[in-house]
């Protein structure tokens, strides 16, 4: 019984110590994921923009280079804007085409200094 306690109480110690890691669930074989915890992008999701966009921008909890943003609207052809080099920084951004008004999708992918890579999109609207 008291092996099982111990055994119960490291896990829980374990799985609280990857929670509080930055790049617990980051490494170089994740998949694409939509936007996570701790990532926030202009646009929003579910924004509903008055005109074009300027530029595309994620804040991260960690500094990141963004790669690539895909814009993709219903029966046009998918757009890929790629993000000039820069050194790894929190907050990310891309000077985006003009946008006709439409629903769009953003799907961005960004690494970290160290390698690993994240990815997500969002969905807004231009009027």
């Amino acid at each position: 019984m008291i092996r099982t306690l111990a055994l119960t109480a490291a896990l829980a110690l374990a799985g609280t110590a990857a929670a509080q890691d930055p790049h617990a669930g980051h490494h170089p074989q994740a998949p694409a994921a939509t936007p996570q915890a701790g990532i926030t992008t202009v646009p929003s999701n579910g924004t509903m923009i008055q005109g074009s966009p300027e530029r595309f921008s994620a804040t991260f909890p960690h500094a990141m280079i963004l790669k690539t943003v895909t814009l993709t609207a219903e029966g046009q052809a998918p757009v890929v804007v790629t993000a000039p080099a820069a050194p790894a920084v929190p907050t990310v951004s891309v000077a985006l085409p003009r946008l006709a008004p439409g629903s769009y999708t953003a799907a961005w992918t960004a690494e970290g200094p160290d390698g690993h890579k994240m990815s997500g999109s969002v969905s807004f609207m231009v009027h």
